[in-house]
């Protein structure tokens, strides 16, 4: 995402350089629980923190969702997460804030990530 720099200039840094928990690609299905609505979605990435959700319909920012994360391996995580971001025209799909998970469920996503993009950067 590009954003406005101090001087009013676009800010170019990717957002994944400015996250503090680093993402891995991933490509998982996951369903998405909203009050009014059940959607089938995927993964595109993931982190400890949050995730970005491809999906042709996304719930609005500040909304509270119950993810279930299918991972290939194991079984599935269930994640309460808030919506940060809603994409409709130039990237389809959510960005979201996971606000409550398992000790389990945060584990297997640590490990996953660090096995996916190396020790040296989780």
């Amino acid at each position: 995402m590009v954003g406005l720099s101090r001087s009013g200039g676009v800010n170019m840094v990717p957002d994944a350089e400015r996250r503090i928990n680093p993402r891995a690609e991933i490509r998982w299905p996951v369903i998405i629980k909203t009050a009014k609505d059940t959607i089938e979605a995927k993964l595109r990435n993931l982190g400890v923190a949050g995730a970005y959700i491809h999906c042709d319909y996304a719930p609005e920012p500040g909304e509270i969702v119950a993810l279930t994360l299918q991972p290939p391996t194991g079984s599935s995580l269930e994640i309460t997460a808030e919506v940060v971001w809603a994409g409709k025209v130039l990237a389809l799909g959510m960005g979201v804030r996971f606000v409550e998970m398992s000790d389990e469920d945060r584990q297997f996503i640590e490990k996953t990530i660090s096995d996916l993009i190396g020790d040296s950067e989780a």
